[in-house]
């Protein structure tokens, strides 16, 4: 399984391998996965043989029984690319859930790459790579762990401490932009994948993206598009499947962002809407989010209290981040709703998510600003 992802040419590649003495990355033909939950993980990405770069072929490969994955609507992380992939050890299968991120087995690991196009209406052309974040599922519990890669493109280093850089590419508009790209520290991948779990609200880190309803798409596989889920039952890797017409499908963001928000039909703004906020905002502001908790404002595709999806509700912080406004949102009034205030600006401590963006996504807050406005117009007091 392969994504194609130009990085960098066989020569340039040959001479980084010469420089690393012994020390050299590790192939995925050096035989299969190599990771040891007892242990923390390495220094060099490569060395856990879950993924590598062939700059001949111009993808990312894969080893067995790791297995690419997209997002119905990804979470947006200043206009980065991502290849996202999912490894389960042999023996061990993933358990359907219906609603949740699928229930992974001890052993799992998920990796997620970030990285840029100089100019992202061609994707595949001049591609820097980032990082990679690991998440891996040990017995007691995920941790996660941050790799920055190399200027070559030839290994990710862990990095706990982070970084930010700032990243300078074309938009898929056309307009030149500046990220003050984050790359976490390794504690602040806690503030978005922290969940409070069971009686007592332990806090737990917990998958955010890889639920049914993200993962029921096609997938563009080296043996040709199938479902996502079909494929990872297929391939023994899932068990619990149920028939295809009984398994949620969260909305399919390409549509907004090829067309623009107000182009899609009406009967889907709504819809629209409430995943891009399940996706971007709910891992925190949920009954089990962090911010949730505390604001209680939940933000998550199936809360059906209007009160609590912030209509004429009061925040439960004031400052900065109510941009004046007095209520989370007032129907048919985007100018009048805090939360389109904040997904709309890149003031620090106002704009929403807190972490992982310093850039508008401007399909997206136009996307919520069309929703807010189609809202049956309410006189808020």
């Amino acid at each position: 399984m392969s994504r194609r992802l130009p990085i960098v040419s066989l020569v340039a590649l040959a001479a980084a391998l010469a420089g690393c003495g012994g020390d050299a990355p590790m192939s995925i033909a050096d035989g299969p996965v190599l990771v040891n939950l007892d242990e923390p993980p390495p220094e060099r990405l490569s060395h856990m043989r879950l993924l590598e770069w062939d700059a001949g072929a111009a993808s990312i490969r894969y080893n067995d029984r790791v297995v690419p994955y997209d997002l119905n609507t990804p979470l947006f992380s200043d206009f980065s690319l991502k290849a996202r992939a999912i490894y389960v050890p042999e023996g061990q299968t993933i358990a359907y859930a219906a609603d949740g991120p699928l229930d992974f087995p001890v052993g799992t690991v998920i990796v997620k790459t970030f990285y840029f196009a100089d100019d992202l209406r061609e994707p595949t052309e001049n591609v820097r790579l980032i990082e990679t974040r690991v998440l891996r599922h040990t017995a007691s519990g995920w941790d996660a762990w941050p790799y920055i890669w190399n200027e070559e493109g030839t290994e990710a280093f862990l990095q706990v401490g982070g970084e930010t850089r700032a990243i300078t590419f074309v938009d898929p508009a056309g307009e030149s932009r500046t990220a003050n790209y984050l790359i976490p520290q390794r504690n602040q991948c806690r503030s978005c994948h922290e969940r409070l779990v069971g009686e007592g609200g332990s806090a737990e880190l917990m998958p955010i993206g890889p639920a049914a309803r993200h993962l029921n798409r096609d997938y563009p596989y080296d043996g040709g598009a199938a479902n996502q889920l079909q494929h990872l039952a297929d391939l023994g890797m899932l068990g619990g499947l149920p028939p295809q017409d009984e398994i949620p499908a969260s909305y399919d963001f390409r549509a907004v962002a090829e067309a623009g928000a107000m182009a899609i039909p009406a009967e889907d703004v709504e819809r629209a809407a409430r995943d891009y906020l399940d996706v971007n905002c709910a891992h925190c502001h949920a009954p089990q989010g962090t911010q949730g908790v505390t604001s209680q404002l939940f933000l998550h595709h199936d809360n059906d209290d209007p009160f609590r999806l912030g209509i004429c509700k009061r925040p439960g912080s004031a400052g900065a981040g109510t941009g004046g406004r007095t209520y989370d949102i007032v129907p048919g009034s985007p100018d009048e709703s805090i939360l389109v205030f904040r997904v709309e600006t890149t003031e620090v401590g106002a704009m929403m998510p807190l972490l992982g963006r310093s850039l508008q996504h401007d399909e997206g807050a136009a996307l919520i600003r069309r929703w807010v406005a189609s809202m049956e117009p309410q006189v808020c007091d």
